[in-house]
């Protein structure tokens, strides 16, 4: 009762959003509404809030979008979903107590150690809030008492009572980590005592090699299976609910994209030629696509010429013009010429018309000497010259499809980009840049980096010609 008190008085003070309740009530609204969004957090805390400002009444509009808006004026249930937090949270006052009892302490110190659960100054602020951290705690504690419940009863092994509370500690351990992945330290305190366990019962001669086995095995059942069929089962749950398009879509494969209800059907050239526009994105990092703007790099160590960088959003900025190298030419008057592995090409920016480029200058983020700035560079009447040149290397393609780890092709061919001159590869350094280049992301040129953050795909191609009977098929 004390608990409950102490996390619920003026839980509706103050009548604002507070702190993360930005991000965790907007998410609930999301659920409400079915738009899907990306958090790096597991869902299951905040489909928990979802379902009860459902129940409450919450519809999903307001959204959360700034610290300080007042919920009264929106009419939003906001002090049952606080509530939700503040009564898990009072939950682990007697959880605590039963643990410390079962783990055969006196009655006096499992009730200090309530007392203190009861009255933690962060327990109890994080409980009054729309946070994650509360149906955490609540979890990990029920974790930790259902371990506790299950050594109380190894004189009883393979009882119905003694599965229960093995199975129970899988469940919960799997709650807490659909929560937030610090849960994820359960693992080595429930593994470490399992495994002192499992070896104490290899030393018991009355222990036959048939039943250690019964006992490995139920463990691995109910703490290796059991935790990762709950963590799987509640993301099953939110990609089922998420099931309409977002603007945090933007930033994931467009395989993923058409599944979405209200995705816009993406259709592009398979083939990449010579004078295709194309969009490229960082294939690991999924940080977004290679980008320039009309504004200068301003680092002490730069050229000061265009900013290149990985921007995450679809942006006519994202755009490049395939184009022959610097000197050279390419015949097309048999039509048009695709883009193989191995050919040496310059890529051009098709708002700024300035070429991608590399030199021997210090990115911003970097003073490594085997990393280099990537520029957007050229000006009226000047060609460019043999800094613009880079060769594309295909890694791999798709086995289902024909030709596509010899030839560029869209969505299939994953390939990097090596700078002719330098021997460096474009290279996604997932570092944020300064306000001055609108905090985009990092990208420059890297020798001896190993592909994963230099690999790269043609999200969209298009080619002005293939309307007029190109041989191109397309790939959605």
């Amino acid at each position: 009762m004390a608990a409950v008190v102490v996390r619920c008085y003026k839980l509706s003070n103050p009548a604002n959003v507070v702190f993360d309740e930005v991000h965790f009530g907007k998410f609930a609204g999301k659920y409400l509404n079915s738009t899907y969004f990306f958090d790096l957090h597991p869902p299951l805390a905040k489909m928990m809030f979802a379902a009860v400002g459902r129940l409450a009444g919450y519809d999903g509009v307001f959204d959360f979008k700034s610290i300080g808006l007042d919920y009264i004026a929106a009419n939003v249930p906001y002090v049952a979903m606080r509530l939700m937090p503040a009564l898990l949270g009072a939950a682990t006052v007697p959880a605590t107590y039963a643990t410390v009892r079962a783990c055969g302490y006196a009655m006096d110190t499992a009730a200090l150690a309530a007392l203190l659960v009861c009255v933690e100054n962060g327990l109890v602020t994080q409980s009054r809030l729309i946070l994650l951290d509360s149906p955490l705690v609540f979890f990990t504690v029920l974790t930790l008492l259902c371990w506790s419940m299950f050594w109380t009863v190894q004189d009883r092994p393979f009882s119905r009572v003694w599965w229960a509370w093995l199975l129970a500690t899988g469940l919960t351990m799997g709650c807490a980590a659909s929560c937030k992945w610090v849960a994820f330290f359960l693992i080595p305190t429930i593994g470490l005592s399992t495994l002192h366990d499992l070896w104490d019962k290899i030393a018991d001669q009355s222990l036959s090699p048939a039943r250690w086995s019964m006992h490995f095995g139920a463990r691995a059942i109910a703490l290796i299976c059991m935790p990762v069929a709950v963590y799987i089962g509640w993301f099953y749950v939110h990609f089922a609910v998420l099931s309409t398009t977002g603007g945090d879509a933007a930033a994931l494969s467009p395989e993923f994209q058409v599944t979405l209800d209200g995705a816009k059907q993406m259709v592009t050239d398979r083939d990449v030629y010579y004078g295709s526009e194309i969009r490229m994105r960082s294939t690991n990092a999924r940080s977004g696509f290679l980008h320039s703007h009309l504004h200068p790099w301003q680092h002490d160590k730069g050229s000061g010429q265009q900013q290149v960088t990985i921007y995450s959003y679809a942006d006519a900025n994202n755009v490049w013009v395939v184009e022959p190298a610097y000197n050279r030419t390419v015949d097309t008057s048999q039509g048009l010429v695709p883009v193989r592995n191995g050919d040496v090409l310059r890529l051009r920016h098709k708002t700024t018309g300035r070429f991608l480029h590399s030199h021997d200058k210090r990115p911003a983020m970097s003073n490594d000497k085997n990393k280099f700035e990537l520029s957007g560079y050229g000006f009226a009447n000047f060609s460019g010259d043999s800094n613009d040149n880079f060769r594309v290397d295909i890694l791999e393609g798709d086995p289902d499809i024909q030709g596509s780890a010899t030839e560029l092709q869209s969505i299939y061919s994953r390939f990097r980009l090596v700078h002719t001159n330098l021997h460096c590869m474009v290279f996604n350094s997932r570092k944020k840049l300064p306000k001055w280049a609108f905090e985009q992301i990092e990208v420059n040129c890297m020798r001896n980096c190993l592909p994963r953050m230099s690999t790269w795909h043609v999200e969209h191609a298009f080619h002005p010609n293939t309307t007029a009977g190109a041989p191109v098929r397309k790939a959605s």
